[in-house]
């Protein structure tokens, strides 16, 4: 005969207690697997980071950054001009030397260390020597200097003169878009969309930070990986012997080999394509010789003379066929996995809202099928 043992008072307040953690475990295990997770790779100076900062503007919590934190990159922006601008001039002597008027200002500047303040005197010294034919000339084949192509914008007249504001000057969106502070490690955020929460990793593109990206490949349901489509004649930061664009096709295909990535959606961003467009005017996409300046010498379409121009529509003509070129190259490195590409400039805020909108329904079957609803 069986011996009916009751519970004392604090057994079933335990029990109660217990049954309660595991509801309470059974939920966020439930809520947790709802949330899509995407990961953002792609080689140094992709743009990886700039469309980060473009989904915490479009489908952050805050819709944006916050005046802190608009604040804080005002030094970060002000380092970002000087060390570039120094970096430029200081490679004008390789290439096209400045003028004899402008060679005290240039002196300066190279003297300046990346915490001075842009000021209204120093703005006026960096926008003399901007304009030095030297200096634009040396700016215009800048393939093999180390320099941001972000410059350019910030030293527009009214932009380096709304900068040098001194209190006055907060940094707005496209300010912040187009700073650079070199990824180490993973950055992580959650971010809504039409209703649907996702979790992004942004992760370090330099050779050396890429030993650390495994720790963020389990349970990825989508990776986007950004290439910078205009980097065709531009060599890597860490090794200056080494083609940008055939470093990150070679990323690319590392990527898509992985046994983390078999079951999650792949999705390509040609990125930096108003760059492309532009460089596409003066710089030869297909270069044929026998040294390491050779570049895409299997590309068989349309090309563009800067010293014979043709029409608008020839050059549309060229644009599209080396853009489709870039696009089956990097396609043919997946092998047989499905990679879905888009052509995008991550500084456009509308595009990059299109692009990520159209993108969801691949991140949410991606999540579905990792859940075995598919």
């Amino acid at each position: 005969m069986g011996i009916c043992q009751s519970l004392s008072e604090d057994e079933k307040k335990e029990a109660a207690q217990t049954k309660k953690i595991e509801k309470q475990m059974k939920k966020d295990n439930e809520e947790q697997n709802q949330i899509v997770k995407l990961l953002l790779l792609g080689a140094g100076e992709s743009g990886k980071s700039t469309l980060f900062k473009q989904m915490q503007i479009i489908f952050g919590k805050n819709k944006g950054f916050t005046e802190k934190q608009r604040k804080n990159m005002k030094p970060v922006i002000h380092a970002n001009i000087i060390t570039n601008m120094v970096t430029l001039l200081q490679s004008t002597a390789g290439h096209t030397p400045t003028s004899d008027a402008n060679k005290a200002i240039v002196g300066e500047i190279c003297a300046y260390s990346e915490t001075q303040e842009i000021d209204t005197t120093v703005a006026s010294k960096l926008k003399t020597a901007w304009k030095d034919a030297g200096v634009q000339a040396t700016w215009a084949d800048r393939g093999n200097i180390q320099v941001q192509d972000a410059l350019e914008y910030y030293m527009k007249d009214e932009n380096i003169d709304r900068i040098s504001g001194g209190e006055s000057y907060l940094p707005n969106d496209q300010d912040i878009l187009r700073s650079r502070i070199r990824t180490s490690g993973i950055v992580e955020e959650e971010f809504e969309m039409q209703g649907s929460k996702f979790v992004m990793f942004d992760v370090g593109g330099q050779r050396n930070e890429r030993k650390k990206w495994i720790h963020a490949f389990d349970n990825v349901h989508a990776v986007i990986f950004v290439a910078a489509i205009n980097e065709y004649n531009q060599n890597l930061y860490e090794d200056a012997a080494k083609n940008r664009q055939d470093e990150a096709v070679d990323l690319f295909r590392q990527i898509c080999d992985l046994e983390w990535f078999e079951n999650s959606g792949m999705i390509l961003f040609l990125n930096k394509s108003d760059l492309f467009r532009e460089k596409l005017r003066s710089v030869p996409f297909k270069v044929v010789a026998e040294d390491d300046s050779k570049r895409n010498v299997d590309y068989a379409g349309a090309v563009w003379d800067p010293n014979n121009p043709g029409t608008d529509a020839d050059f549309e003509k060229v644009y599209n066929e080396t853009k489709d070129y870039l696009q089956k190259l990097y396609e043919k490195q997946a092998g047989k996995k499905k990679v879905y590409t888009h052509v995008t400039c991550a500084t456009d805020t509308n595009n990059i809202a299109v692009i990520m909108s159209a993108c969801k329904d691949i991140f949410l079957r991606s999540n579905l099928v990792d859940n075995g609803f598919v």
